[in-house]
């Protein structure tokens, strides 16, 4: 018999796979900043695919990577809907099991996104969903592209 448990494990081995696939970490090619719903975000690293973008949540000092899955490739152009998993070091609410993320942060504060860019070219505003866990992301996010003039 299959447990919740057994599922559950078998979809974060599918979600960690996903994320390491490409694990050569590749220097920074983009410096892209947002003003979003919950504080400043920063394209913080590109690990193969796998766009690392950082979150500061002023409030609480709560520090969030978005682990965005393909969005690394897109860095010239033609971005568009992408799916990851955000991990962050403190929360309200944490999970039954830890992550690790490409880059080895580990956490059991953790959930599952997804985003659509508005422009398919740079810079580009952002909005999505989110959720804790593996719960449904529903809880929505805005993000605006900050860049100089």
């Amino acid at each position: 018999m299959v447990t919740q448990e057994d599922r559950m494990r078998a979809t974060l081995a599918g979600l960690s796979l996903g994320l390491i696939a490409g694990f050569g970490a590749s220097p920074l090619i983009a410096d892209e900043v947002w003003d979003s719903t919950f504080g400043p975000v920063a394209w913080e690293a590109t690990i193969g695919e796998v766009a690392v973008l950082r979150l500061d949540v002023p409030e609480s000092g709560e520090v969030v990577r978005m682990y965005v899955e393909g969005l690394g490739a897109d860095v010239m152009g033609g971005r568009g809907a992408y799916r990851g998993v955000w991990i962050s070091d403190q929360g309200d609410r944490a999970c039954a099991v830890q992550v690790i993320g490409p880059d080895g942060v580990k956490s059991a504060y953790w959930g599952q996104f997804s985003i659509s860019f508005v422009a398919p070219e740079f810079p580009s505003d952002w909005a999505g969903v989110f959720g804790n866990c593996l719960d449904r992301p529903e809880t929505p996010v805005a993000a605006l592209a900050i860049f100089a003039e």
